[in-house]
C-alpha cells in the first residue's frame, strides 16, 4: 500500500532535516578546524618571526624610553581622534566633556612629543649624548721607547735671514704608536748537580726536583688555558700557532695541560662553592653543551651556573637537565632563596629543599616583547610599566644604596608599581588566546607573578637574572668554536676552569696574572687559607698594584 503524499511530503521534511542538521554540524566542524589551523598558523609566524630576529635582527630587548612613550601618545592620539569621528549627533560636544587637567613641564607625553617639535634648549636635554669617539692615551704601565726623528741638516737652517744661522729647537711634538713585539717562548733547562762525598762516594744527593712530567712551566699552561676558555680559542688553533712558531706540540698534550690545571685549581673551586652556599640568595641558570661520548656519538649535556648578582660564579656539570643536579649541589647549602627562571629543573628543588622561588624579570619580559605584534598598545603600555621598575633599580645602584635603603625604595616606589602590572596582566589575559604568543607569554607572567613579587621583600634580590645569564655568555661564545667537551670527565674539568676564569672577569682580576700565580701557589699553600687562592682573595692578598702584562699569541 503506497503511503500517501501528506506522508511522502513530512518525510522528504524529516529527510532534509537531518542533512541540514549533518550540515550545519559538519560546517561547526570545519570551522573549529579552521581555528585551529588559524592558531597553528599565527604561532608559526611568531616563531619564524622570532627565529628572524635571533638570526639577522638585533636580540637586545632594550627599548629607548622616549620612543615608547612616543608609541603610546601616539596611539592614544589616534583612538581619541577614531572616537571623535564616531560620536553620534546626540552626543556633547567635546567642549562639554570632562576637562583633562594640563600637563606639566618634564610629563611623559610631553617627553613623548617629536624632537623636531621641541624647542632648542629643550632640544639639547633630549637629544642622547653621543659616546666618546677617538682613541685615548695607552695606559701608562707599558714601557715606553723614544725614538727620535731629527730635522735634515741640509734643512737646519733659517731660510729668511741673509747669513742663513742655524735652527735651534723649540719645542716638539709627540706621537704614541702601540708596537706588538714578537712572542718568544724558551726552554729552561733545570739542572740539578749531584754532590757525594770524595772519599767513599756515599750518600749522594741533590736538589728536590719540580714535577717535569707536563714539559712545560706554569706559564705555558696558564696560556693556553686562558685562550681557550676566555678568548674562546679552541686547541687545534692553538697548536696551529705553535706550529708557526716551529714548536710542534700535538693536541692531546695541550689537552692534558689544561685537564692538569682543572686539576690544580679544583680546591679553589670548592672554597667558591662553600662561599656562595653560604650566602642568603643564589642566583642559578644552565645552558647546553654537547658532549662527545666514548663511542663517538653526541649528546646534549648541560652547564649550570650558581652565583651571586655580578659576582662569584661557580659552573655545575651534568649529563642531563633533570632536578638532580640542583638539588645535589644545593643540598646543605644555607640560602633561603633561589633566583631562577621558570625553568622544569628547578620547580622540584624549592619544595625538596625548602627554598623560596624569586622569579626573572627578564624572562616575563622577553615573552611580552616577542609577542607585541598581536596587541601593540597593550604591550607597549607594560613594557613601560616594567621600564620603570628598572629605572627605580638603576637609581639604588647608582646612589650606592645598602641593602636597607634599596629594600625601603623599592616599598616605596616600586611596589605600587608592580601591583599595578600585576592587575593589567591579569586583567589583558581574559581578553586573548591562551594558546596564542601573547596569551603564553601572559600566563607565563602570571604564574610567576608571585614568585617576581618576592624581590621587593629581599635586598639581596635583583629584578632579573640577567647576572648568571651574563656568565653563561662565554660558555656560549667558546662552543661556537671548541663546539664539545670530550665526555662526563672533560666536561667537569671545564667547569671548574670556567668557575675560576669568569668569576675573574667579574670581580676585575686579570685572568692570566691570576691563573699564572696561583699555580705557582697550589702546591705548597696551606689547605686552611685556601681561600687566599679565590679570585676575591687574590685580589686582597697577592695582586700585584699595577697591571701585569699577559703574553699573546
Amino acid at each position: 500500500m503506497s503511503a500517501s503524499p501528506e506522508e511522502q511530503l513530512a518525510e522528504e521534511n524529516r529527510r532534509l532535516r537531518q542533512e541540514l542538521e549533518a550540515l550545519q554540524s559538519e560546517k561547526q566542524a570545519l570551522e573549529t578546524r579552521v581555528q585551529e589551523l588559524e592558531n597553528i598558523r599565527r604561532n608559526l609566524e611568531h616563531t619564524v618571526a622570532v627565529f628572524r630576529r635571533c638570526l639577522f635582527g638585533s636580540r637586545s630587548e632594550k627599548i629607548d624610553p622616549q620612543e615608547l612613550e612616543a608609541r603610546i601618545a601616539k596611539a592614544a592620539a589616534e583612538a581619541q581622534e577614531q572616537l571623535a569621528k564616531e560620536k553620534r549627533p546626540g552626543d556633547p560636544p567635546p567642549e562639554a566633556e570632562e576637562e583633562q587637567p594640563e600637563e606639566k613641564p618634564g610629563s611623559p607625553a610631553e617627553q613623548a612629543a617629536p624632537l623636531a617639535d621641541a624647542p632648542a634648549d629643550q632640544q639639547k636635554e633630549i637629544k642622547r649624548k653621543a659616546r666618546p669617539h677617538g682613541r685615548g692615551a695607552f695606559p701608562a704601565h707599558l714601557p715606553r721607547r723614544r725614538i727620535e726623528h731629527p730635522v735634515d741638516p741640509a734643512q737646519a737652517h733659517c731660510a729668511c735671514c741673509p747669513d742663513h744661522p742655524a735652527l735651534i729647537q723649540v719645542g716638539e711634538d709627540t706621537c704614541e704608536k702601540l708596537v706588538k713585539l714578537p712572542v718568544q717562548y724558551e726552554v729552561h733547562v733545570h739542572v740539578y748537580p749531584q754532590m757525594a762525598c770524595q772519599r767513599c762516594h756515599e750518600g749522594v744527593k741533590s736538589a728536590p726536583r719540580q714535577d717535569n712530567s707536563l714539559k712545560a712551566d706554569v706559564s705555558v699552561i696558564a696560556d693556553v688555558a686562558v685562550k681557550k676558555y676566555v678568548e674562546h680559542q679552541p686547541l687545534y688553533r692553538q697548536q696551529q700557532g705553535f706550529e708557526r712558531l716551529g714548536i710542534p706540540i700535538c693536541r692531546q698534550t695541550l689537552c692534558d695541560w689544561t685537564g692538569w690545571c682543572s686539576d690544580q685549581v679544583e680546591p679553589i673551586v670548592k672554597a667558591m662553592t662553600d662561599y656562595i652556599c653560604a650566602q642568603a640568595l643564589i642566583q642559578s641558570d644552565e645552558t647546553p653543551v654537547r658532549m662527545q661520548l666514548a663511542n663517538g656519538q653526541m649528546e646534549t649535556a648541560r652547564l649550570f651556573a650558581y652565583g651571586l648578582p655580578w659576582a662569584e660564579v661557580v659552573f655545575d656539570f651534568r649529563t642531563d637537565k633533570s632536578q638532580t643536579g640542583p638539588r645535589e649541589f644545593l643540598s646543605g647549602t644555607q640560602a633561603r632563596f633561589l633566583q631562577t627562571d621558570g625553568g622544569s629543573s628547578y620547580v622540584p628543588v624549592f619544595k625538596a629543599l625548602e627554598l623560596l622561588h624569586v622569579a626573572c624579570m627578564a624572562h616575563i619580559r622577553r615573552g611580552l616583547f616577542e609577542a607585541r605584534a598581536e596587541a601593540p598598545l597593550a604591550v607597549d603600555l607594560l613594557l613601560a610599566a616594567i621600564q620603570k621598575l628598572y629605572r627605580i633599580e638603576s637609581r639604588a645602584k647608582a646612589l650606592g644604596l645598602s641593602l636597607e635603603a634599596r629594600l625601603e625604595l623599592r616599598q616605596r616606589e616600586a611596589k605600587p608599581v608592580f601591583k599595578e602590572v600585576g592587575q593589567f596582566i591579569a586583567t589583558l589575559a581574559k581578553d586573548v588566546l591562551p594558546k596564542s604568543p601573547l596569551g603564553k607569554a601572559l600566563t607565563y607572567a602570571h604564574n610567576q607573578w608571585p614568585a617576581m613579587a618576592r624581590y621587593l621583600e629581599v635586598a639581596q634580590a635583583e629584578l632579573d637574572n640577567n647576572s648568571t645569564e651574563h656568565s653563561l655568555r662565554a660558555v656560549v661564545l667558546g662552543r661556537r668554536n671548541w663546539l664539545h667537551v670530550g665526555q662526563e670527565a672533560g666536561g667537569e674539568k671545564a667547569a671548574n676552569l670556567f668557575s675560576l676564569l669568569i668569576t675573574c672577569k667579574r670581580l676585575g682580576v686579570e685572568p692570566y696574572a691570576y691563573l699564572h700565580d696561583i699555580l705557582r701557589r697550589v702546591p705548597s699553600h696551606p689547605n686552611k687559607d685556601i681561600w687566599q687562592l679565590t679570585p676575591r682573595g687574590w685580589k686582597e692578598t697577592f695582586a700585584p698594584k699595577s697591571p701585569t702584562p699577559c703574553p699573546s699569541g
